[in-house]
């Protein structure tokens, strides 16, 4: 009797422990603040401080970002067709989620971002580590 009572606690004891789910790392892996669809709204040139909308800009422009901030996906379409695809990863080296560097695998190149509101602003995409005196600032809207 002893050992039958035993024997069931060991087997519950058993599919108790097995019925837990199991965590792989605890991590939370968080979305890119930049998900979504993008329109090009205007571009603003630094030497002259002229702000051309996108309409006088000749071409339209939509991006999208998916993705983690650690592992996403960029995909920029320009006039209906696609321009170029690229995994990329964010950068926060101010701290915060609302600016920082968005870094391609494909072509090495890296751009920085601020978020405002609804509102992306992209400064020149630049080789990696290279530091650009002047360039232009694209805003776009969140669709």
């Amino acid at each position: 009797m002893k050992n039958r009572r035993l024997f069931s606690c060991i087997v519950l004891l058993i599919l108790s422990v097995f019925s837990c789910e199991k965590r792989i790392c605890g991590c939370v892996f968080p979305t890119s603040p930049l998900a979504g669809d993008w329109t090009l709204n205007s571009i603003t040139y630094p030497m002259t401080q002229k702000t051309v909308p996108a309409s006088e800009a000749g071409y339209s422009e939509t991006l999208t970002f998916d993705g983690l901030v650690s592992n996403g996906s960029y995909r920029q379409v320009r006039n209906g067709l696609p321009i170029q695809n690229s995994p990329y990863t964010l950068s926060f080296p101010k701290g915060g989620s609302t600016e920082g560097i968005i870094y391609f695998s494909k072509d090495s190149t890296e751009q920085s971002f601020q978020l405002a509101g609804m509102k992306l602003y992209l400064s020149e995409r630049v080789p990696r580590g290279a530091v650009l005196a002047d360039g232009a600032i694209y805003e776009y809207k969140q669709q």
